[in-house]
């Protein structure tokens, strides 16, 4: 018996055959079916296709190009979902490369070997690997959209063989030359803010972000909940950090807290700001790694990007033997299996710490 819904909700009933069928008429007057061996994987299909009528965010009939389906794709699920500068370069990628390549072509007519042409061209017009897979990134979920939406049967990119990349360990400094940067930092006037940054382990963005309201510096907690965004032609902006994960609370090492609180006292400014220019107002990423690349050359050290400061902390944690679960945490990164193969240079030697520790205990064998 057909579930009933109200007008333009769609309904969904069992077929004599035993499949479960669920029925929507779109805005367009037109119905969309679809069959499934389970009454809950029909009801999701059809959560999706309520939900894009909602939002607007459906398309007519399967005679869309591809060229229009991304444009509806970054109007009405990027727009509202994703930082201002990620939907900058999703939409770079899509008007310079995808559209360019395949946008006359019908959404359903779309094939692997079309993909796979364009990444081979685009290969051989000098692009990076890394920079081809994030082509392949941007493509392959907004077809995966097109699956949920239920405009193509299945996401052409899964048969693709994207670029691969070969991934060098981050550069690390010796334990001599991290020393070596603490001392020179000593009377810096950014010194709180690399100390945070080799300690913690934020992001950069994270990092110009912070408020001085997000230190409790009587239990030592750090709340990272927003990351310093700069949007190209408008300046800078307060967007949401990078994942759902990297909003989190961290702890800070007691000494780096103390020069965070000497930092503090000593400042006289209006900005809620934990960091700032002379001026009183963000520091800017450009300004930041300027500074950051004069005082490695003033301290005689061998280059790196800021960004490795992060890595030198995740380093030494897991150098202290603190998890991977743990420093997985602190990072904001998904899971600790990318913590795992970022680090997996390292973790030869902390597993020989470990062994060696657990031997020191079991002298007695």
């Amino acid at each position: 018996m057909a579930k009933k819904r109200g007008k333009g909700e769609g309904s969904v009933f069992k077929r004599k055959d035993g499949r479960w069928v669920a029925e929507i008429v779109m805005p367009d007057g037109k119905a969309r079916l679809k069959y499934g061996k389970t009454q809950k994987a029909v009801n999701d299909w059809l959560l999706l296709q309520r939900n894009a009528v909602r939002n607007n965010a459906w398309v007519s009939d399967d005679s869309v190009t591809v060229g229009e389906f991304l444009d509806h794709y970054l109007q009405d699920v990027l727009t509202p979902t994703i930082r201002t500068s990620t939907l900058v370069s999703y939409k770079g990628i899509i008007d310079q490369h995808l559209k360019p390549a395949f946008g006359e072509v019908k959404l359903s007519r779309l094939t692997a070997p079309m993909v796979q042409g364009l990444y081979t061209e685009k290969l051989n017009s000098g692009l990076s690997n890394r920079r081809v897979l994030y082509f392949h990134a941007v493509l392959h979920k907004a077809l995966d959209q097109a699956v949920k939406w239920d405009l193509i049967p299945r996401n052409v990119t899964d048969m693709v063989d994207p670029p691969r990349i070969k991934r060098d360990p981050p550069k690390v400094w010796t334990m001599d030359q991290i020393k070596a940067f603490v001392e020179a930092t000593k009377d810096h006037p950014y010194k709180a803010l690399y100390a945070l940054a080799l300690g913690v382990g934020l992001r950069q963005g994270e990092l110009l972000g912070l408020q001085i309201a997000d230190v409790d510096f009587v239990s030592g907690m750090l709340k990272v909940n927003q990351a310093l965004e700069i949007v190209r032609g408008a300046g800078w902006k307060l967007s949401n950090p990078k994942t759902a994960r990297s909003r989190r609370s961290i702890r800070i090492p007691s000494p780096i807290l103390e020069v965070v609180r000497n930092y503090v006292a000593g400042q006289n400014r209006s900005s809620g700001f934990l960091f700032v220019s002379e001026a009183g107002t963000p520091i800017l990423p450009r300004n930041l790694v300027r500074n950051f690349k004069a005082l490695l050359v003033e301290a005689g050290l061998p280059e790196i990007r800021f960004h490795d400061l992060r890595h030198h902390c995740a380093t030494l944690h897991l150098r202290a033997g603190t998890s991977l679960v743990v420093v997985a945490q602190i990072l904001g990164h998904s899971s600790p299996t990318l913590t795992m193969s970022t680090y997996s240079h390292i973790l030869p030697e902390v597993e020989k710490e470990a062994a060696d520790r657990m031997g020191g205990l079991l002298t007695g064998y």
